[in-house]
């Protein structure tokens, strides 16, 4: 829901005719580096069954039914679920700019798995899908018609010093069959010395080039100004 709520402001954002638009010198488009495979997320999952471990997760979960913990390699863990919904977890590991995101079933048995952008960013790399014995079913490549990688995406978000640790940060794809491929980055902080509490930059994910940059500040986010848009 959050997501969703999220897609749909941005959506807004980009159809509103604020008298704020202002056409600025293009930006720099981002290039496509081949060779950059500092941030591999596609090494943090397999196709492999996995079973989830519901006595312990009864056992330790607390009032809310959430277990929430670091483990002892470092990774930030968010479990959640019960009996009648199945099961989900959270996990991203130390110093990690992704989330590896796993839905099981009532039984415990791994339904789903996939790499996201910290935050409950948007999804990267292959989508794994099982049956209900846990058989692999299904793999979706949630890349599919991206240029513009995600090391692409993070090269350009530490070249401008946008804090991707940062709680404020959220990175997301258009990734639901949508013609034009999209990156949409939010963060607080500046964009060319404009501070915003939200900044919104939606870049083309196969050229590169920077569509759209929106400031939005106000006590509830209602002023938002239009810092550049592709003619």
């Amino acid at each position: 829901m959050k997501k969703l709520l999220y897609i749909c402001f941005t959506l807004f954002i980009s159809s509103c005719n604020s008298q704020d638009k202002k056409t600025a010198k293009a930006p720099i488009s981002i290039k496509h580096n081949t060779m950059n495979t500092q941030y591999d997320y596609k090494k943090l999952i397999d196709d492999k069954t996995e079973h989830f471990d519901i006595k312990y997760f009864n056992k330790n979960k607390d009032e809310s039914e959430n277990l929430i913990y670091t483990d002892k390699f470092g990774n930030d863990v968010s479990i959640f679920g019960d009996n009648e919904s199945g099961y989900f977890s959270d996990s991203t590991p130390k110093n990690s700019l992704f989330t590896i995101h796993k839905e099981f079933s009532t039984k415990g048995i791994i339904q789903h798995k996939w790499v996201n952008f910290r935050n409950g960013g948007g999804p990267i790399g292959i989508k794994y899908e099982y049956d209900d014995s846990g058989k692999l079913i299904k793999k979706t490549d949630m890349d599919k018609g991206y240029t513009i990688t995600a090391d692409d995406i993070i090269d350009y978000c530490k070249k401008n010093e946008i804090d991707l640790f940062s709680d404020y940060t959220h990175i997301d794809k258009n990734y639901d069959g949508g013609s034009q491929k999209l990156y949409i980055i939010n963060y607080r902080g500046k964009y060319e010395g404009k501070f915003g509490a939200r900044i919104i930059i939606i870049i083309d994910g196969n050229n590169g080039e920077v569509l759209k940059v929106t400031c939005i500040n106000g006590k509830h986010n209602d002023s938002a100004e239009v810092l550049y848009e592709k003619k």
